[in-house]
């Protein structure tokens, strides 16, 4: 690991250190059972607990209905897709701090899929699991997202693994069959049992989506839609809707079939989370004598056709890329959630029930397909947002610019911004998300504005 990016992970180090301490102190019966679920490429507008007119989570809003809950539709989570957002979640630190996530076929990265290389969580960041681990916590991880994976690095002190070998593999029954087959390996609850720390993954709303069934009367019938590659090429119906080659009568269409199977499946994570914790509530887990909290968000959400563009992993970070669900609930009060939030404080959450004051931004790194699948340029550059109230400020294809949610929540009409603090501040997490996964240390003078706006 070069010297910047020992300097990047110190503030995860720190977290840890204080993850370590607030895991040592109370009697083992205090320590509280941890679950943590990550609904896995679900976007907030798409909610009914968001406003959304269709019923796509009426278990989310019994949940964020229940005494003492926590919920917010406007979290906004860490990258734009899987890994890196994974990463940030499971040590407490942003993306330029992990690095993982970084694709292509650099040195250090790793085969995940097919088609799919990518940098992993650098060992040397302690993870959640590990920390937790260390203090008596059982650890389980569940979870339908095949990347949640060893060889991604994010299974890492977890005692006991059960995870998808293909997207697809835990929807339907089989997450909840998983979660009963971990559940077997670890000490039953008890007064004097170790307490347990849970994460699952739940991605039936992640591709392929299945058919809307006839029955759905709320829906449709639509065929299942995949988008599927051969060879490591581009899905050649996918690559005529970005490239905007597609008959437009053909694009619309395409457009309302993929938003009608998104939303099934949304319904169906909605579904599978009421399972998860009912399963919990029935063993014992959560709901008994031992303390416990649940924390709820998603690692990304999805284009859907807006703007031209479909699916994530890009840097294109708007809000139906970044916006995400975030509740909480568990035995004890849980104080008020900002409004506005990064859904990173699902970490703060998970060890004392209350999120710490961090900054809301994202940032993802380039694509390396989108230029050669697409057309040249496209998603070569990488992306970072800032969030300040109704102001959002995103560094797009090399050029900063503001957009007022509040005003244009669609982001349709975008003001180029060269105020020189916020050009500086986004330029200096650019800097510090290509360093920490490159290797190459910035220069003298990126260095220091990046030590005087706290990176370093």
């Amino acid at each position: 690991m070069t010297d910047l990016r020992l300097r990047l992970a110190l503030p995860a180090a720190l977290l840890a250190a204080a993850l370590t301490a607030a895991c040592a102190g109370p009697a083992a019966p205090e320590r509280p059972n941890l679950v943590f679920v990550v609904l896995d490429n679900v976007r907030s507008d798409r909610l009914s607990l968001c406003g959304y007119e269709r019923p796509t989570s009426p278990f989310l809003v019994q949940l964020c209905g229940r005494e003492g809950s926590r919920c917010t539709c406007d979290a906004q989570a860490p990258s734009s897709w899987t890994l890196p957002a994974h990463a940030s979640y499971f040590t407490g630190a942003e993306v330029p701090q992990h690095g993982a996530g970084k694709g292509g076929d650099d040195e250090g990265n790793v085969r995940l899929g097919p088609g799919t290389h990518a940098r992993p969580l650098d060992d040397a960041l302690p993870t959640l699991a590990e920390t937790l681990g260390e203090r008596g916590y059982q650890t389980v991880l569940v979870s339908g997202n095949p990347l949640v994976s060893p060889a991604s690095g994010l299974t890492r002190g977890f005692t006991t693994v059960r995870h998808a070998s293909f997207f697809g593999e835990f929807s339907g029954p089989g997450l909840p069959q998983a979660l009963e087959d971990a559940l077997e390996s670890v000490e039953p609850p008890s007064e004097s049992a170790a307490p347990l720390f849970l994460f699952v993954n739940i991605a039936n709303a992640h591709r392929p989506w299945p058919g809307v069934p006839e029955r759905v009367d709320w829906l449709p019938p639509r065929l299942m839609l995949s988008f599927p590659q051969k060879a490591g090429r581009p899905n050649p119906q996918r690559r005529s809707f970005i490239t905007g080659t597609m008959d437009p009568d053909e694009a619309a269409e395409l457009v309302a079939h993929l938003g009608d199977v998104y939303d099934f499946s949304v319904r169906s994570a909605d579904r599978t989370l009421r399972l998860v914790l009912r399963t919990l509530r029935e063993g014992g887990w959560i709901g008994g004598e031992r303390p416990f909290r649940v924390v709820v968000t998603s690692d990304h959400g999805e284009h859907l056709g807006e703007r031209g563009l479909m699916g994530h992993a890009d840097p294109y970070l708007y809000e139906e890329l970044t916006r995400v669900p975030l509740a909480v609930y568990g035995s004890a009060p849980i104080p008020e959630l900002p409004r506005q939030i990064a859904a990173l404080a699902s970490y703060d959450l998970l060890l004392d029930g209350r999120p710490r004051r961090r900054p809301v931004r994202a940032l993802a790194f380039a694509s390396d397909t989108w230029p050669r699948w697409y057309r040249p340029g496209l998603g070569s550059r990488p992306g970072a947002a800032i969030w300040n109230g109704s102001e959002k400020f995103v560094s797009h294809d090399g050029e900063i610019l503001r957009y007022d949610l509040a005003e244009d929540p669609g982001e349709l009409a975008p003001e180029r911004w060269t105020e020189e603090e916020t050009v500086a501040e986004l330029e200096a997490l650019l800097a510090a998300l290509e360093a920490s996964a490159s290797g190459e240390p910035p220069s003298p003078e990126m260095l220091e504005l990046l030590r005087s706006l706290g990176y370093l």
